[in-house]
């Protein structure tokens, strides 16, 4: 007999009743038997909750618990997983149909991969499904620190991980409201954990903005994880990995200033004040912010160096 590990579909929820039945769907449709699907519902407001139950019964586990945000949801989910392997789908993404045979195809070839990885599509904003993307993660099993570092990673959807390395380092961290998904990727990485891109198969990622997007609170949690970083174990004595994480800092940076500053850099009437606000707001989040305008001049950068 083949080797068919049990696989778990986590979907957080929170207020996604016009989502959702997409996302469970996908997870119910796949063409690999040995799943489950774990829904969590934190605390929505709408009518996430009675739509789940009324579509899919007892096909699904449901559970609900009070709004912790993402991370709890999905560590709720896991802690009630059975899987060898577990994929986190967001409640308003989906999977093609044969993802999860593909990812499983590939864990019988390399069993010692930590985290196996999909090519993509997105949705624009009038609902039309873009063409594939490749990821650009290794074809065979590797440990890309620089990648991983550097470059804004996958959704959640494209991924599946080993469930032993997700409860080793103790699943998400709950402190982070934003990066979530890159922390836990790069504890393990960190760590000399194996990635491999997974051929065949897609996630589809629909773009919606939360609240700490809408908010400008998403820099607060990049500074917050570059603090995390440098705290690590593997990076204490490593002055290379220093310089990586570092880069990626200014990488943020530049992101804030592409992203919110420099529409208000007219210095008119109207956009001095604004440029202020924005600013100190940002000085709140990222102290070093005002060193880094007078010595790096990020007017004079390339958008190609935003993380």
């Amino acid at each position: 007999m083949s080797y068919s590990p049990l696989v778990s579909i986590i979907i957080p929820c929170f207020n996604r009743e016009r989502y959702i039945q997409t996302a469970i769907d996908s997870a119910m449709s796949q063409t690999y038997g040995n799943i489950e699907v774990i829904v969590v519902d934190d605390g929505s407001t709408d009518n996430s909750v009675s739509v789940i139950s009324s579509l899919y019964g007892s096909n699904v586990t449901l559970i609900t618990q009070k709004n912790k945000g993402v991370s709890a949801a999905r560590n709720t989910g896991f802690r009630a997983a059975s899987g060898e392997y577990v994929v986190f789908l967001d409640s308003d993404d989906w999977i093609s149909e044969d993802l999860i045979e593909c990812h499983v195809k590939m864990a019988r070839t390399y069993q010692e991969v930590d985290i196996f990885c999909s090519d993509f599509k997105g949705v624009d904003e009038k609902g039309e499904i873009g063409p594939l993307n490749r990821i650009n993660w290794p074809d065979e099993p590797g440990t890309p620190v620089e990648l991983f570092l550097l470059y804004p990673p996958p959704f959640p959807a494209c991924e599946m991980y080993k469930a032993a390395t997700v409860r080793k380092f103790g699943g998400y961290d709950e402190d982070m409201k934003g990066f979530a998904d890159s922390t836990l990727r790069l504890n393990i990485i960190l760590s000399n954990g194996k990635v491999v891109r997974t051929k065949g198969g897609f996630g589809v990622y629909r773009r919606v903005e939360n609240s700490i997007t809408k908010s400008g609170r998403l820099h607060y949690y990049a500074v917050k994880l570059i603090k995390k970083l440098l705290e690590h174990p593997e990076v204490q004595s490593d002055s290379k990995l220093k310089e990586l994480i570092n880069l990626r800092l200014v990488r943020h940076r530049l992101r804030i200033w592409r992203d919110v500053l420099s529409f208000h850099t007219q210095f008119n009437v109207s956009s001095i004040p604004k440029f202020l606000f924005h600013l100190f707001n940002t000085m709140k989040m990222d102290p070093g912010y005002l060193l880094f305008i007078v010595t790096y001049k990020p007017w004079k950068k390339s958008s190609d160096a935003v993380f």
